[in-house]
């Protein structure tokens, strides 16, 4: 589909195709405005440009860079969906990128988690942060269209997702083991040219409204680099913003951000306890309505 657009065509459908996932339509044409001066913008070079980057996204397990056009509508489409935000602690962030491989580990509400995270980073004077951001994305991400166009305005990393879901197509442990491994060479690549990856990893996003388990591999992205630095985050609001099962309608809310200190990894904290020292900070960063329950396992 992506690949029979032409740039005319691509620059008179984006517009409404963005616009259209906001249920109110007052907000879905105040969006529709904003976002069409951007679009209209974009030269025919610039537009065939974002058709083919977006036609390639997922194939490879490699790091897919933001296209800079599409990342610039992208947060000026969040304006209308995170009514209000705030951000605490992005010192813990900065200082750790100042110093070394860092790692953020976040809880998972919603698809719109890294586009909200890259977006009030931006808003928020911390515009080179968000684009050192590198999201780790599961197959599902690439295939929607609608993912797949917001994939295309941030990093991302495809990773294999966890065959333990009903949801994930299944693969044999030897492919699954193959793609984690490329998965993992360019995860660690992107940590050496200084940018920070952006981890979920519970894996798939809560039915509940609580934190869910991590995923026990999660821990071998911890080993990536001697010292890594894990940013416990919590991230509030976007379950209200685009609710899971609602077909990617999205409506607005307000959101918040909260980095925790970094957790060093190493002989003190090797790679294990500190995923469970993760789940913990980041636990103690949300809400309580949003906390998970204490019968429920730390790991998946």
């Amino acid at each position: 589909m992506l690949a029979k657009l032409d740039p005319n065509t691509l620059r008179a459908l984006m517009p409404q195709f963005l616009s259209g996932f906001i249920r109110d339509p007052a907000v879905a044409a105040t969006n529709l405005a904003r976002i069409q001066v951007p679009i209209a913008a974009w030269s025919d070079e610039v537009a065939q440009g974002v058709i083919d980057e977006l036609a390639a996204l997922g194939s490879e397990e490699v790091l897919y860079k933001a296209n800079p056009a599409c990342k610039t509508v992208a947060r000026a489409w969040s304006r209308d969906l995170i009514s209000e935000h705030e951000i605490i602690g992005v010192e813990h962030l900065r200082k750790a990128t100042e110093s070394g491989p860092t790692m953020v580990l976040c809880n998972h509400s919603a698809y719109f988690d890294s586009t909200a995270i890259d977006a009030m980073l931006a808003w928020g004077g911390h515009e080179d942060l968000a684009d050192r951001l590198v999201s780790a994305a599961g197959p599902k991400v690439y295939t929607d269209l609608f993912r797949r166009v917001a994939a295309g305005c941030i990093n991302t990393l495809p990773v294999p997702q966890s065959t333990s879901f009903s949801h994930t197509t299944q693969m044999s442990p030897r492919e699954l083991a193959r793609r984690a491994i490329n998965s993992m060479k360019a995860a660690g690549a992107a940590l050496d040219d200084g940018y920070v990856l952006l981890l979920f990893p519970e894996g798939s996003r809560t039915r509940t409204g609580t934190m869910g388990p991590f995923l026990r591999g999660v821990h071998r992205y911890l080993g990536l680099r001697a010292g890594l630095q894990v940013i416990p985050t919590a991230l509030v609001g976007t379950a209200r913003i685009m609710p899971v099962g609602d077909h990617n309608k999205v409506r607005p809310a307000s959101a918040s951000l909260t980095f925790g200190p970094p957790l060093i990894v190493g002989p003190d904290l090797p790679q294990r306890e500190a995923l469970l020292a993760a789940h913990a900070a980041i636990s103690a960063l949300l809400p309580a309505a949003n906390r998970p329950p204490e019968s429920q396992p730390v790991i998946a």
